[in-house]
């Protein structure tokens, strides 16, 4: 039911696409400059050297052998990708202040890109919030303004947390990958079987980010709470609120994966103009469909269609049936 909502909820407020994909694309602008001044000369070092080259063409032929199905290319590519691996870092290792001065620009430029897109989603969060409570059309740029000291506080929270954790959960994919490739003996079976699995693993890892972090943004939006009775009402679950917001934003995290990938090789690229920013907000919906629902808070579905927290008690229960 949250995610059938969501979806319509999605559809009633389409053309925030387009408002969406608009701020998305000035932020990417804004980042884009900063990266030409701190990483483009080191990038360019990088993506000319030898080493480098090498690991990218490993992986392509990674990628093709799976296609095609070189069983003998396979076999071989445990030990060609740890060598290509190995020549890289020593590489890097010759490299140490380019690459310090690197990877300390490249986490600031990631955070600031996560900050100013967050900024943003609590914009188009509280106008997603006006529709449900009231069916009022707020421009984005009050939302935005009226909304800035509270939405800055929630990043200078949520930004760092959530960029460890994302760190933590790659590092974790690429050992587990690794890992199944040198414990399966199949060769075949085994980029398969590892690749099912780390993808498995990026899904599951991301609802969980999803699900405990489902019900700040409404509380803070929603019922105006401060942030730390915000946060303490996201991580107070029962066990049935906990497994079916996992479940949903699982089986929406496998969607948007299947979606966007199809729909950028259907198109070559065009449709994830319009597919990325509905990715967000059809998260944005779960989120507030959820925290409507658990909330037993009835909310505007669509302009003529209100929808009505269920209040089932047992002497009613049998009332709806005849006998």
């Amino acid at each position: 039911m949250i995610f059938k909502n969501a979806f319509h909820l999605l559809v009633d407020n389409f053309t925030l696409n387009f408002k969406l994909l608009l701020y998305k694309l000035a932020v990417g602008v804004v980042v884009l400059a900063l990266s030409m001044g701190l990483l483009y000369p080191t990038l360019n070092m990088l993506f000319t050297s030898a080493p480098f080259k090498e690991l990218m063409t490993v992986l392509g032929d990674f990628l093709q052998a799976i296609v095609t199905g070189d069983s003998g290319f396979l076999q071989t590519f445990p030990d060609l990708l740890q060598d290509a691996v190995s020549a890289f870092l020593s590489f890097l290792g010759s490299r140490t202040p380019n690459l310090v001065f690197f990877c300390v620009s490249l986490a600031l430029l990631v955070l600031i890109s996560r900050f100013l897109n967050g900024m943003g989603d609590f914009a188009f969060s509280v106008l997603i919030d006006n529709k449900m409570s009231s069916y009022a059309k707020t421009a984005f740029f009050s939302a935005y303004i009226s909304n800035l000291g509270k939405a800055a506080l929630w990043q200078v929270v949520y930004v760092p947390v959530t960029f460890v954790y994302d760190l933590l959960t790659i590092a974790l994919c690429y050992v587990f990958f690794v890992v199944l490739l040198s414990v399966i003996s199949v060769s075949f079976l085994a980029s398969v079987v590892a690749l099912m699995f780390s993808v498995a693993l990026l899904l599951v890892a991301a609802a969980v980010k999803q699900t405990l972090f489902s019900n700040a943004i409404p509380a803070l939006v929603t019922d105006k709470m401060k942030l730390r009775a915000a946060l303490k009402n996201s991580f107070s679950f029962t066990k049935e609120r906990f497994t079916t917001l996992f479940s949903t934003y699982l089986i929406t995290s496998l969607l948007i994966l299947c979606v966007n990938v199809l729909f950028a090789f259907v198109t070559f690229g065009a449709a994830l103009f319009i597919t990325i920013p509905m990715t967000f907000l059809m998260l944005f919906c779960i989120r507030f469909v959820g925290y409507y629902s658990y909330g037993k808070k009835k909310y505007f579905l669509t302009e003529d269609h209100i929808v009505l927290p269920k209040q089932k008690t047992e002497e009613t229960f049998y009332d709806d049936f005849e006998v």
